[in-house]
């Protein structure tokens, strides 16, 4: 096109019936972007669209900010949207302009600056959502509501969910509605990289009765201080998505859930997902019947406090939390039926948390498996009704993890750990260069910082620490990044290590 358009709306607006609009290098912002932090103006509304793929060219893709409700919305339950791909996009919402005190003063408010998605589909079948980078999105990353033959794969989705009251979670499934009586797999979650999604915001449901809980055995009705809004007095479950709520137990990697009841024809796959540093669990099937769960790799996810354990570095987030998260940071199947369970590896957070955990309202037990084997838990506690099915390994290697990355600040050089220099890279690239050339080499550590050699500006520099040769001085053998003599300065640094030399160091993420 001689003339290409402005916007991406405006492509829309003007498709033809099976059309494909392809999408420029460069930056494409919602109206009235800057000026409102309650407006509803989305970058693409796919409202009453059918028949329509977008997709991003270019040496880079494109970038769509947004600072509203969100980035790409469609579909309602009365006018579903149907073959719809969306592709090679980068979507960026404004949490990093948001402090956690603005998101605090906004949770009863809930102004849409506070709340914005980055793709929502509320409802629609035959969805493709593939390729894509969404990050820093208040709410969720990318979720369908009400939808069929939905298939969101190859996604690099982080750092969502920090800012909205509504209990959010990175990539969802809800509510899905089958369109037909075919029985095979039809929602699929695979491929996508999930991680650094925290719900830091304590959850709030304008539309919940004073005594009403939707968790919890508990007669609301019965506490006085539930109804005059007291925490003093009124269980923790009855304050659930009130305003007296000052806890935090909500926020998944990757969520399928309140699917039983409407889904009823058609299975659902989640495969070959990587998440970790999440809130709460990597990956959780929950209200959901019908499914396979297989070769996901999780781990370090539980990063909402448990207020037992002490957080390595206190955040402004964590202040007046009154309980602990729960104690799962792994894989959770909570009220599904007929679920296939293969060849996932879970490392916990902790010892003791559950790395496989299965749940069921009452005091029953929780349906059987239709299948399931080869599962790995390299940390955490096992569910007895998945002990045939998981097996306990020591070796973190085992469950995928090469190398775990530690909080170093601003010293991020373990000096006295012997090393070798190695190449500088391009920061896109940086991690994964640095990570190899350790793989094929004397080592079982690795660092990056801003190189500060002439005329290598803008590059990372990778130092390689040798597995052959002790730290020294001794002291620098335990904790050492709590040592100033043990570390050097640097702009910029991350440091990286195996499980193993983790544990045999006590490496530390720093004070």
């Amino acid at each position: 096109m001689e003339k290409p358009f402005k916007t991406i709306q405006h492509a829309v607006d003007q498709r033809e019936p099976c059309q494909i609009i392809y999408v420029m290098d460069g930056l494409y912002r919602n109206n009235y972007y800057g000026q409102s932090l309650n407006h509803n103006n989305k970058i693409v509304n796919l409202n009453n669209v059918q028949d329509l793929k977008i997709i991003g060219i270019g040496d880079q893709r494109p970038i769509l900010e947004f600072d509203g409700p969100g980035g790409i919305f469609g579909g309602s339950a009365s006018n579903p949207i149907a073959n719809i791909e969306i592709s090679n996009l980068e979507i960026r919402g404004p949490n990093e302009d948001i402090t956690w005190e603005e998101a605090m003063q906004n949770r009863i408010i809930k102004r849409t600056h506070y709340n914005g998605r980055g793709i929502a589909i509320w409802a629609g079948h035959h969805i493709y959502i593939h390729d894509m980078v969404v990050h820093h999105c208040p709410a969720s990353g990318i979720r369908v509501n009400r939808g069929d033959y939905i298939t969101i794969s190859h996604n690099e989705v982080y750092s969502n969910t920090w800012w909205s009251s509504s209990a959010e979670s990175a990539v969802v499934l809800a509510a899905s509605e089958h369109i037909d009586e075919n029985e095979g797999i039809k929602m699929k979650l695979m491929y996508n990289t999930v991680y650094d999604n925290i719900n830091k915001v304590p959850y709030y449901n304008p539309n919940y009765a004073w005594n009403y809980s939707p968790i919890g055995n508990h007669d609301c009705s019965t506490y006085t201080a539930c109804e005059q809004e007291l925490i003093e007095g009124c269980p923790w479950e009855c304050r659930y998505g009130k305003k007296t709520q000052d806890y935090i137990i909500d926020g998944m990697g990757v969520y399928v859930t309140r699917n039983s009841d409407t889904y009823l024809h058609g299975q659902m796959e989640l495969s070959y997902n990587t998440a970790y540093q999440n809130g709460i669990n990597g990956l959780v099937f929950h209200r959901t019947h019908r499914g396979v769960v297989k070769q996901n790799v999780i781990y370090d996810n539980g990063v909402v406090p448990r207020l037992d354990k002490p957080e390595p570095i206190v955040e402004d987030w964590h202040q007046g939390l009154s309980k602990s998260r729960q104690s799962y940071s792994g894989l959770v199947l909570n009220n599904a039926e007929d679920v296939k369970l293969w060849s996932n590896n879970v490392v916990a957070r902790y010892d003791d948390d559950y790395a496989f955990k299965q749940e069921v309202d009452g005091s029953g037990p929780p349906p059987p498996l239709a299948a399931g084997g080869n599962n790995k838990a390299c940390q955490g506690l096992i569910d007895s009704n998945l002990a045939d099915v998981v097996n306990t390994e020591s070796d973190w290697s085992i469950c995928g993890i090469k190398y775990v990355e530690i909080f170093c600040g601003d010293y991020c050089h373990l000096i006295q750990w012997p090393y070798n220099m190695g190449s500088s890279y391009n920061p896109e690239t940086a991690e994964e260069e640095c990570s190899l050339a350790c793989d094929n080499g004397d080592c079982y550590a690795f660092s990056l910082q801003d190189d500060y050699r002439p005329g290598n500006e803008g590059l990372k520099l990778c130092f390689l620490y040798k597995e052959s040769q002790e730290p020294s001085p001794e002291a620098c053998q335990n904790d050492p990044f709590q040592l100033s003599s043990c570390t050097y300065a640097t702009n910029n640094g991350q440091f990286f290590i195996t499980p193993a030399a983790k544990y045999l160091y006590n490496v530390n993420d720093s004070i």
